[in-house]
């Protein structure tokens, strides 16, 4: 076995992430469609979000060892950087949403009604509170947020970074991209590989439970509509991951703050507004992907790989 994750690394590392996620993730929406007759708590859909970190973790621990693996893990501690990428982290979803939107007005004459931003916290909690049965964590997180505005928000974010940002970027950026970055691919077609295996990854259980309750040939129609949407999201996306974790040396922390406030500030205004303007958001990622790629190609700050001495020596 270990001869074989040392020759195919990627492809050792993307299958067990699928076997750990889809373990989780299949047999829960087979249960809620009647397909299996378990009663399976809804924190294993959780768990199985960390499927890609684990999988990194297990495949770095088995090709390079106890050095590797503290290596990878260290780079989760990576603070020191520049504050401009943690406005970049922090704000350009919302900056681009914010856009998005005004682009949506000003031009297509939309009108939001913005008084259903404040209702964020009532909506999270019923989402969270959607997540059944539990078996008690759940529970007791919607009971702590239930307390006050400021226990919701706590949960929110501590959620956001954990599953989401700790639970997938150690795989995407942490192992892969910088595989493919050593290939060496550049920074461009680094992301479009990192993109595939992120979409193909990122099923969950309403996508199964969608599959498990059509007819086979809509079925196939459905994944393979689901999964070109989402690769249309995830290419730009990968790019900026690209570049900031680039930018700050191989930072997944910087990367896992950039995933946690994508998810809050999409979570927040796609739920709040039923006409949220994704259509423009994804062409604006577009938009802003190919201009920093033009701006940053021949800068080899950006468009290099950062990795540790022993994977060098190793690939």
């Amino acid at each position: 076995m270990k001869s074989v994750v040392h020759k195919y690394p990627i492809i050792s590392f993307f299958t067990l992430s699928v076997l750990i996620s889809w373990a989780g993730w299949v047999p829960y929406a087979a249960s809620k469609v009647g397909l299996l007759n378990l009663n399976i708590p809804s924190e294993i859909i959780w768990l199985a979000e960390f499927g890609p970190s684990l999988s990194a973790i297990i495949i770095t621990a088995l090709i390079y060892g106890k050095t590797g693996t503290t290596s990878l893990l260290k780079r989760l501690l990576m603070w020191k950087t520049s504050i401009k990428w943690y406005f970049f982290a922090i704000l350009v979803t919302p900056i681009l949403i914010f856009t998005s939107i005004g682009i949506d007005v000003l031009f297509f004459k939309a009108t939001y009604d913005f008084s259903l931003l404040s209702q964020w916290d009532i909506n999270f909690i019923n989402r969270t509170a959607a997540f059944t049965p539990s078996m008690g964590i759940i529970t007791q997180l919607v009971s702590f947020m239930k307390t006050s505005t400021f226990a919701t928000g706590l949960v929110f974010l501590v959620l956001a970074l954990t599953n989401g940002g700790l639970s997938e970027e150690v795989g995407w950026r942490g192992f892969a991209l910088s595989k493919f970055q050593s290939r060496p691919y550049n920074f461009l077609v680094s992301s479009l590989f990192v993109a595939c295996l992120w979409a193909l990854w990122h099923t969950g259980t309403l996508f199964w439970q969608t599959v498990f309750t059509s007819a086979f040939s809509e079925g196939i129609s459905f994944a393979s509509t689901y999964l070109f949407q989402y690769l249309l999201l995830v290419i730009p996306l990968s790019v900026l991951y690209t570049i900031l974790y680039n930018g700050t040396n191989g930072s997944i922390l910087l990367s896992i703050i950039l995933h946690a406030f994508y998810n809050i500030s999409i979570s927040i205004f796609a739920t709040a507004l039923p006409n949220f303007p994704m259509i423009i958001l994804v062409v604006l990622l577009w938009i802003f992907a190919i201009l920093l790629t033009i701006i940053l190609w021949k800068n080899s700050k950006y468009n290099k790989s950062y990795f540790n001495e022993t994977n060098k020596a190793s690939t």
